[in-house]
């Protein structure tokens, strides 16, 4: 049958749109900037939880398990960053 004896060439015409926004577009500075600022937040958030463990009157009774949410966000969010 020799139907593939000559050489076959096929030329694939799809488009497609590039998503290029400034959620998905990272450099070297902004991975550095994004890491810093996370870290600072969870370094705040341990302090305040520091400060409801010594005195518990200090915060609201929500707050607590509110900045806790907030960190194990925070801590995904870094992952995120060192899988970059």
């Amino acid at each position: 049958m020799k139907v593939f004896s000559h050489a076959i060439v096929a030329i694939d015409g799809s488009k497609l749109n590039a998503v290029n926004s400034r959620d998905r577009n990272f450099t070297v500075g902004k991975v550095k900037g994004c890491r810093k600022q996370l870290e600072e937040c969870v370094a705040r958030y341990l302090a305040e939880l520091d400060r409801a463990d010594r005195d518990p009157s200090l915060l609201p009774e929500g707050r607590v398990s509110h900045l806790q949410d907030r960190l194990a966000k925070l801590r995904v969010q870094m992952e995120k960053l060192d899988s970059i």
